[in-house]
């Protein structure tokens, strides 16, 4: 009797165990595939940030260089209007041209930016972004006061000998503002251009290869003519 007793002990044991066993295992299995499935989605994740920021990268530097392409187009004008003002200051009477400077830079990418619900997930230095677009608002609004002055005066051009100087060779008042304004828009168009080609294309470029895990070039500075 104590025999059979042992035996159905040791077989009820047995099962006993083993069924624990199996749903120990099972229970494993449950885990690791949840787990392994969080592990995926969160890779997907990281892969669809990272095209993310490729992509606005690399959108953010065409926009840039075009913009710096833009600058450097005006710039040819400025000089022209630089060689008046510094005709000015020696005293002769040239000729002042008539307003022919722009500002083109509708900055859909960067404004992009401002309105995606990726804004955090680009992990760029936006305080750059802002403290540029201030100084591009500033060229702006210059070349807007330019435009606005030099268009107002536009009927005194057609007479040249009478439109611009007094007696002495100074200029009239209502012309005094045009050195001043050549003088700031230059400056504001020579600093926008290099700091485009000199910081933010290269700073977009290194992002670039740290977000594609890229090893970083020997050089990651454009230089300016």
């Amino acid at each position: 009797m104590n025999a059979i007793l042992a035996s159905v002990v040791a077989i009820t044991k047995k099962v006993f165990q083993s069924e624990w066993i199996k749903y120990v295992f099972e229970l494993f299995v449950v885990f690791l595939g949840v787990y392994l499935a969080f592990l995926f989605t969160d890779y997907q994740e990281d892969l669809r940030e990272r095209r993310l920021q490729v992509q606005y990268y690399e959108y953010l530097s065409i926009e840039l260089q075009i913009l710096a392409s833009t600058l450097d187009f005006e710039e040819q004008k400025l000089q022209a209007h630089l060689q008046v003002v510094k005709e000015i200051e020696q005293g002769k009477r040239p000729r002042i041209p008539s307003s022919d400077l722009l500002f083109v830079y509708p900055g859909f990418v960067r404004d992009a930016a401002f309105y995606t619900k990726h804004f955090e997930s680009l992990e760029y230095d936006f305080d750059e972004i802002i403290l540029g677009t201030h100084g591009l608002a500033i060229l702006e609004k210059e070349i807007e006061s330019f435009n606005e002055k030099s268009n107002a005066l536009l009927p005194t051009l057609a007479n040249p000998d009478e439109c611009c100087y007094a007696e002495d060779g100074s200029l009239l008042d209502h012309w005094r503002w045009y050195p001043r304004l050549v003088e700031r828009i230059h400056l504001l168009n020579r600093t926008a251009s290099e700091g485009i080609l000199n910081r933010a294309i290269p700073d977009l470029k290194e992002n670039i290869r740290r977000v594609k895990k890229l090893p970083l070039s020997d050089s990651t500075t454009i230089q300016t003519n």
